[in-house]
């Protein structure tokens, strides 16, 4: 036999409690979108503070997806060479010379078309030789966010419903 428990006044109780639910899943909400943004700025700011940003596209790449109702997000880049700045890449892979001889250009300082693609060659085949070392900045960015992540949020949440509970 099935038990039934009737609350006297159960419908007052029910929207106080879906009033309570929307507001700690808006709280939620909003404490995600904050960390996604961090990390978004933090990815950016190690781009360029490590000296790994040439012409700040994969910086100003770095996009954020919000996602399950907003209590998801990703950060990142569909940027093909992502990847190979933030893991390095191992040897035996050869870089594109064309894809190297802006960069060629813009830091190395050469200026002469025909000596660029010459020194981006040269550069692609030390690639290929020895790969290239890892330049992290999504992964340590995302790292720094999640130890405080979570007190946020705690807190954030209690916050939310301390204020509830007075109203």
């Amino acid at each position: 036999m099935a038990s039934r428990i009737v609350v006297e006044g159960d419908d007052a109780a029910r929207r106080r409690i879906e009033r309570l639910a929307a507001a700690v899943h808006a709280t939620m909400r909003q404490e995600i979108q904050r960390t996604a943004l961090r990390i978004q700025a933090g990815a950016r700011r190690r781009l360029h503070e490590g000296g790994t940003s040439d012409t700040g596209r994969l910086a100003n790449s770095i996009a954020i997806q919000i996602e399950d109702g907003g209590l998801d997000a990703r950060i990142g880049t569909n940027l093909n060479y992502a990847t190979a700045i933030e893991f390095g890449l191992p040897p035996g892979t050869r870089p594109d010379p064309e894809a190297l001889q802006g960069w060629v250009r813009r830091k190395l300082g050469v200026k002469d078309r025909r000596e660029a693609r010459s020194v981006a060659y040269a550069i692609a085949r030390k690639i290929e030789r020895s790969g290239t070392a890892p330049q992290p900045y999504l992964f340590p960015a995302a790292e720094a966010e999640r130890r405080v992540f979570r007190q946020r949020l705690q807190r954030a949440v209690r916050d939310t419903l301390r204020e509830a509970a007075r109203g």
